[in-house]
C-alpha cells in the first residue's frame, strides 16, 4: 500500500492522439472513456498524462512529519496530500495549486532527499494538471 497520484489526459489530448474516437470525461477526475466507436480498450498509459508514486505508507508518514516540522501543522500539503498514506479517489483541483506551490517554495531549501523528490514530483503534477485542465487524482 502507498500513495499514488495521476493526472488524466484531457478530452482534446485524447482526441488528438486517437482521432477516430470520441471521449467522455469524468467530471470529478477528468478521466476519459471512449464512447465512440465502442469496444475500445485503452490502457492506463493511454489515458494518463502523468503518474507518480509518492511512496509507501511509512514514507508518506515520514514526509508528513518532516514537512510539518517546516510548515507547521495544518498546511495545505498536509491536509490535501499527506494526510494519509493511501487515499485513493481524492482529487486536488487547480484552485488549490497556488497554495500548494507557495508551500513547496517554502520548503524548497530542504536538504532532505525525500522532500526534494516530493517537491519535484508534485510540481510536475501541477504543471501537467494545468496543461491538461484536469485535477490531480489519488489512485
Amino acid at each position: 500500500m502507498g500513495l499514488d497520484v495521476a493526472v488524466f489526459k484531457s478530452v482534446s489530448t485524447m482526441e488528438r492522439e486517437f482521432p477516430f474516437h470520441r471521449f467522455q470525461r469524468d467530471p470529478v477526475t477528468g478521466e476519459c472513456e471512449a464512447i465512440h466507436p465502442g469496444g475500445v480498450n485503452l490502457g492506463w498509459d493511454d489515458v494518463t498524462a502523468c503518474q507518480w508514486r509518492v511512496g509507501n505508507i511509512l514514507h508518506v508518514a515520514a514526509l508528513r512529519e518532516t514537512i510539518a516540522g517546516s510548515l507547521g501543522e495544518g498546511s495545505a500539503l498536509e491536509q490535501l496530500v499527506l494526510f494519509s498514506g493511501s487515499h485513493a479517489g481524492d482529487v486536488i483541483n487547480d484552485p488549490s495549486f497556488d497554495e500548494i506551490a507557495r508551500e513547496l517554495r517554502l520548503i524548497r531549501s530542504s536538504t532532505d532527499a525525500w522532500v526534494r523528490e516530493f517537491i519535484d514530483g508534485l510540481s510536475e503534477l501541477m504543471r501537467i494538471a494545468r496543461r491538461e485542465k484536469n485535477p490531480i487524482v489519488f489512485v
